[in-house]
């Protein structure tokens, strides 16, 4: 088998591949593993499982497209010489921020190859810097730190010595996504306002709908004028939720569902209402108990008063007895 042969056997499989969308390759299981699907090396994410256990972690994830082969597929226009592989590495990459993130189109580049390669982002050209480093020998990019800014459209180029050659072309699609667990429960109270914040970021911003016990808000929007939608902190839109003057009706479990190219997460807390009238309600306790003990008090004090009144009555009119009886005693002796 030639070159050219090689290179389109390798073409047909990964257009048998492309058929399933990374959504499929990315589907909910219990297990995140990489598979061979080709002999030609060519790797896919089979599984991703349990996406609340990526909550709280900060990822780019790298969707490597399909590389498109234009021309002859190779760099002098010959069979022989300089061919440039570009279905060996794996396709789809897990990077977070703080490590290193390197991306490699494996175009071979020795002294018989004579063709320059260039990097893209955005189809803005990249030049080695602090931040990004270009290495030529091994037809890789690397970048130190990434951020949110750093996700986009990559591509590698070729430049070839001869004008009439087709330049070889591979794209890569960075994509960034975070999301973090809601607060468990939330209480408001009647009359007051919602404010409800999904915890993520992405770019391309992710998709978020957000529910109420199961039922669009969405939905109950058209119906219900106090219910509106803002960007959150990360600007990602419909991020934030917010119903003004809530009643005991809002009571429930709110979710915030969010739909990226690789899969759906969601996040969820449960709002209770609380009456505007909850703060008196100790307050008004603690006001009856102390009337009510001011009240026994008052009684027993004035009950045991009047005992000791109808005690000091009985003593007296005991004493007055005694006096009489002494001066009886008196007069019969005389």
């Amino acid at each position: 088998m030639n070159i050219m042969e090689d290179l389109s056997v390798r073409s047909q499989l990964l257009s048998a591949a492309s058929t399933r969308s990374a959504a499929d390759w990315l589907s909910a299981a219990h297990h995140c593993q990489l598979q061979q699907t080709t002999p030609a090396s060519h790797h896919c994410l089979q599984s991703c499982s349990n996406h609340q256990e990526m909550a709280g972690i900060y990822i780019i994830l790298l969707l490597g497209c399909l590389g498109t082969c234009m021309g002859t597929g190779v760099a002098h226009g010959t069979e022989n010489e300089g061919e440039a592989d570009l279905f060996s590495s794996d396709l789809i990459h897990w990077i977070t921020p703080g490590h290193l993130f390197k991306l490699s189109c494996n175009m071979t580049n020795d002294d018989s190859t004579n063709f320059t390669l260039d990097w893209f982002r955005d189809d803005e050209k990249l030049e080695s810097n602090d931040h990004i480093k270009i290495i030529t020998a091994n037809s890789s990019l690397i970048i130190n730190d990434p951020t949110k800014d750093d996700s986009g459209i990559y591509r590698c180029q070729t430049r070839a010595g001869i004008p009439k050659d087709n330049p070889l072309v591979k794209n890569f699609t960075v994509i960034y996504f975070t999301i973090r667990k809601m607060t468990k429960s939330i209480v408001v109270t009647d009359q007051e306002e919602l404010s409800l914040e999904c915890p993520v970021d992405g770019k391309p911003f992710p998709k978020i709908v957000w529910r109420k016990d199961s039922v669009s808000l969405l939905e109950m929007k058209a119906n219900d004028s106090r219910i509106n939608f803002a960007t959150n902190e990360n600007e990602v839109p419909n991020a934030k939720l917010i119903i003004s003057k809530v009643d005991p009706n809002d009571r429930g479990n709110y979710t915030c569902n969010v739909t990226t190219p690789f899969g759906s997460y969601e996040v969820f807390t449960y709002v209770r209402v609380k009456d505007i009238y909850a703060a008196l309600w100790p307050f008004l306790g603690i006001l009856v108990e102390v009337l009510l003990l001011g009240i026994i008090i008052f009684i027993f004090e004035k009950r045991r008063a009047k005992a000791e009144f109808e005690e000091s009555d009985t003593d007296q009119g005991n004493d007055q007895k005694n006096t009489d009886h002494h001066k009886d005693s008196v007069r019969q002796r005389k």
